[in-house]
C-alpha cells in the first residue's frame, strides 16, 4: 500500500514537472520565441531594421505626413501596432490615450497602427473611444513590413528624434509601464 502510494505521488509530481517542460518545446511557443527574438533586438538582427524606416502615412482622416518628420519633430514617438478585434489592443488603447494626452506637450508623439482590420470597424472603435492621437490603417501590410513585420498585436515601438528604434514591447503594455518607459527614454 505504501509503495503504491509513493508511486501515485512520484507519477503525479512527473506529470506536475512535464507539463511546464511540455510547453517549453511547443512548436508554437519556440516560434513565438523566435519571433521575440527578433522583435526585440534594435542590433541589427535580420529583418528588423535599427532605424525606423522612412514612411509616407496617411491617418484614417486623410492627413499625411513622414515618420521622419513626425521623429523629427518630437523627442520620442510611440508607434502602437494594434487591431479593433485585439482584446489586449482593446484594454490598452484608453490609458495610450491618456498617456498621449498627458505627454503631447512634452515631445511625445502617438501613432497607432490598425493592422488586419477593417477601415469602418478602426473608424468605430476610434470614435467611440475617442481616441486622439493619429491612427492610420496599414490594410496592405506595407508599414508591418517596413518594419520587418509586426507578428504579434499589440506591439509598441518607441523611436527617438534620430529615427532610431529604441525599444520595443511585445504584447500589453499597462499604463504603468508605460509611463516608466516614457521616463527613462525622455531622460537619457
Amino acid at each position: 500500500m505504501v509503495v503504491a502510494g509513493g508511486f501515485l505521488i512520484g507519477a503525479i509530481l512527473f506529470a506536475q514537472l512535464a507539463n511546464p517542460i511540455h510547453r517549453v518545446f511547443d512548436p508554437l511557443q519556440v516560434e513565438r520565441f523566435v519571433s521575440i527574438k527578433q522583435l526585440f533586438s534594435v542590433r541589427g538582427l535580420e529583418g528588423v531594421p535599427t532605424k525606423a524606416p522612412d514612411l509616407t502615412i496617411t491617418t484614417i482622416k486623410g492627413k499625411q505626413f513622414t515618420l521622419r518628420e513626425l521623429c523629427g519633430q518630437n523627442q520620442l514617438v510611440v508607434v502602437n501596432f494594434w487591431a479593433s478585434w485585439c482584446r489586449p489592443c482593446i484594454e490598452e488603447m484608453p490609458h495610450f490615450d491618456k498617456i498621449h494626452r498627458a505627454y503631447q506637450n512634452n515631445g511625445v508623439a502617438f501613432l497607432g497602427i490598425a493592422t488586419k482590420d477593417s477601415p469602418s470597424a478602426v473608424r468605430k472603435f476610434v470614435a467611440q473611444k475617442e481616441i486622439s492621437y493619429k491612427i492610420a490603417l496599414d490594410d496592405q501590410d506595407r508599414i508591418t513590413t517596413a518594419f520587418g513585420g509586426v507578428k504579434v498585436l499589440p506591439t509598441t515601438i518607441f523611436i527617438d528624434n534620430q529615427n532610431n528604434i529604441v525599444r520595443i514591447h511585445k504584447g500589453y503594455l499597462a499604463q504603468e509601464r508605460l509611463e516608466e518607459n516614457l521616463r527613462n527614454l525622455l531622460s537619457k
